[in-house]
């Protein structure tokens, strides 16, 4: 997967396992089903101190990718969770699938092994020079299948009141961290403390894909594998390669939910995981298209939805590389592909940075005027009601003289780009910098930290334009219609 940069830490200190020399060949199989994805092995030091160092280094490496840690035992995580604390501050939340809490502590440790102690750790107690900062705070961590607690960890549980996946906020980024003895030891035993009363595998699916519905999906950990029967590793040739497709989708996907939310249909509804929307009178695919959920799509319901309102039915096939079945099923039940789209991103401080205006821009205050400006440019039939529509945080800016438009939408955290317009005889004269570098530093006065666009993939002229004010690919999507 070219979004995905996989480390493989091999570490085996940290576990009290009998078969633990099993972890290392155990991540190096967990890294090799991850297809695609770039790889790098971290050297195992004979401290724990001294990988988690070296997993230091490795992750700084791979800034921009979604980060998949395969271990060895689970104080492989200690680093990665701490790099994602560090970045994404109260807003980082961690679920925590795995047998058992990890919350002990070296005074009450049964085992004295670190990977019982490591989430632990990451709360702020745990060995010496192992305690990073900031460390987590109780209402940051989600436990999931948990289910083998230690009397301390239960009692720590109780007192500091942590609630599960269900309960997160909103815009949390989320780690997902994946201790394979979280799967019921009936269906898998490949690691050292095999545990009944655990997920099956499609359960475990089921619970990460909601979880990249709803939030990003930040990093991902998978650890304690310890090979020894075939039919295990059989099993994570299925689930790996999904957790993965699932954890790397969700960025792109949130950012197609909040395009949904800027630029509004007349109807928008949910059906099974489906985003359905449509808009009367209206020519533009965005608002009358279906936005497919990640996993378990069926195709029928977003047909009987288009047939109701006597529309050809149409699927927004995004992000297009984590959607290959989907893809490959419509193309089977004879929908055609057409109107390949990309979607750039960028650090709005790198955008104002580099858009250094040469004319003035104006934000209009009037709504009432801004579909007026815009369909002058634009041209195109229901561009007027699905203005009228967006809410707000809102701002639409124009060039002097109306030669040019652009609208920014902002939405937790991110403000998205919309109605980019330049009359063809002011092209190649600065209009569309001058509009992104105002539009950039209001998106930063509404604390929007990232900035997206969504252009055709085949205008190679608007793409290196947005690629010189510090734009970057983030994904791409097409759509797929049958009559």
């Amino acid at each position: 997967m070219r979004d995905v940069t996989v480390v493989e830490v091999g570490q085996t200190l940290g576990s009290s396992s009998r078969t633990r020399d099993r972890l290392a060949d155990g991540a190096a199989r967990l890294a090799a089903l991850v297809p695609g994805a770039e790889r790098v092995r971290v050297a195992v030091e004979e401290t724990l101190a001294g990988t988690a160092r070296r997993t230091r280094e490795a992750l700084e490496a791979a800034r921009g990718r979604l980060v998949v840690t395969v271990g060895g035992d689970c104080g492989v995580e200690l680093e990665p969770i701490a790099a994602a604390a560090r970045r994404h501050g109260d807003r980082l939340a961690v679920v925590w699938f795995d047998a058992h809490g990890d919350l002990n502590t070296p005074a009450t440790s049964p085992s004295g092994a670190f990977h019982g102690m490591v989430l632990r750790t990451l709360l702020g107690e745990g060995p010496a020079g192992l305690v990073p900062s900031p460390a987590l705070k109780p209402s940051q961590v989600a436990l999931a299948g948990v289910r083998a607690l230690d009397p301390d960890e239960a009692e720590y549980v109780g007192r500091a009141g942590m609630g599960d996946e269900a309960a997160l906020p909103a815009d949390a980024a989320v780690y997902v961290h994946v201790d394979l003895d979280v799967l019921d030891e009936a269906c898998f035993r490949s690691v050292g403390f095999p545990t009944p009363g655990g997920l099956r595998p499609e359960e475990l699916l089921d619970h990460v894909a909601a979880l990249a519905e709803r939030h990003e999906v930040v990093g991902l950990g998978i650890t304690e594998y310890e090979p020894a029967r075939p039919q295990d590793e059989e099993l994570l040739a299925r689930l790996v390669p999904e957790l993965v497709r699932l954890c790397a989708a969700s960025g792109p996907l949130q950012i197609e939910r909040r395009a949904a939310r800027a630029w509004p249909a007349e109807v928008a509804e949910t059906r099974g995981g489906w985003l359905l929307r449509h808009t009367r009178g209206a020519d533009r695919r965005r608002c009358n298209s279906a936005l497919p959920p990640l996993r378990g799509a069926a195709v029928e319901e977003a047909e009987a939805f288009y047939r109701e309102r006597g529309r050809e039915a149409s699927v927004q096939v995004t992000p297009a590389n984590h959607q290959r079945a989907l893809d490959g099923e419509l193309a089977d039940r004879g929908y055609r592909a057409h109107t390949p789209v990309a979607v750039l991103v960028a650090p709005t401080a790198e955008v104002i940075s580099r858009a250094v205006p040469r004319l003035p821009v104006e934000t209009v205050a009037d709504r009432g005027t801004w579909a007026e400006i815009f369909t002058r440019l634009d041209g195109r039939a229901g561009t007027r009601e699905i203005v009228s529509r967006i809410a707000t945080p809102a701002a639409f800016l124009a060039a002097e003289g109306g030669t040019g438009t652009g609208l920014v939408v902002a939405d937790s955290g991110w403000a998205g780009v919309f109605c980019m317009a330049t009359e063809p005889g002011h092209r190649r004269r600065g209009v569309a910098t001058a509009i992104l570098g105002q539009g950039a530093r209001w998106a930063a006065l509404q604390g929007a930290e990232r900035m997206y666009l969504q252009v055709e993939a085949r205008n190679e002229a608007a793409i290196a334009l947005y690629s010189r004010l510090g734009f970057t690919f983030s994904h791409d999507y097409h759509y797929r219609s049958r009559p």
